[in-house]
């Protein structure tokens, strides 16, 4: 089996508006999932399922929700634990690999439900990004991403 290496990283557009004006909370969140989190997680990743996936973050959606941004650690311990389920076994690594080149958070508002939508090698996750939204985010992204995979390429026979 060939050892795929995982980059996690965080693209954060220089042209949001809502960077520039944003608080230290803001700041201290974005500079600790750009050095702890985000590299942890990556680190986890790749111990558990051999991919390379790329994680952007859509900074526009997350704006000056502090408490939003506080909650990427969460986020990114779902998505380790996701993508570790759906990669427990190699037909999981397999179709990670193939179809999973990139997962794109996004937030959105706290009326929506969080949802998953795996489209053109791109995961990407739609979430709230409240604390009740964390307490469901791992079993939706697992079951979602597990029913894409399959959709998108249904078993050999």
């Amino acid at each position: 089996m060939n050892r795929v290496f995982v980059l996690f990283a965080v693209i954060l557009s220089s042209t949001c508006s809502a960077l520039h004006a944003q608080s230290f909370d803001i700041h201290r969140e974005v500079e600790k999932a750009n050095k702890q989190t985000f590299p942890s997680a990556a680190h986890q990743i790749e111990e558990n399922t051999d991919v390379k996936v790329i994680l952007e973050v859509d900074a526009d959606s997350f704006g000056d929700n502090a408490h939003a941004w506080s909650n990427l650690y969460i986020i990114a311990n779902r998505i380790v634990g996701a993508l570790s389920d759906v990669g427990r076994d190699q037909v999981g690594k397999d179709a990670l690999e193939r179809d999973v080149k990139k997962v794109l958070i996004i937030r959105v508002a706290s009326t929506e439900e969080a949802s998953i939508e795996l489209k053109k090698g791109t995961v990407y996750i739609r979430t709230s990004a409240s604390d009740k939204a964390m307490t469901v985010l791992q079993n939706i992204l697992t079951t979602e991403l597990e029913k894409a995979l399959h959709t998108g390429h249904p078993p050999k026979e």
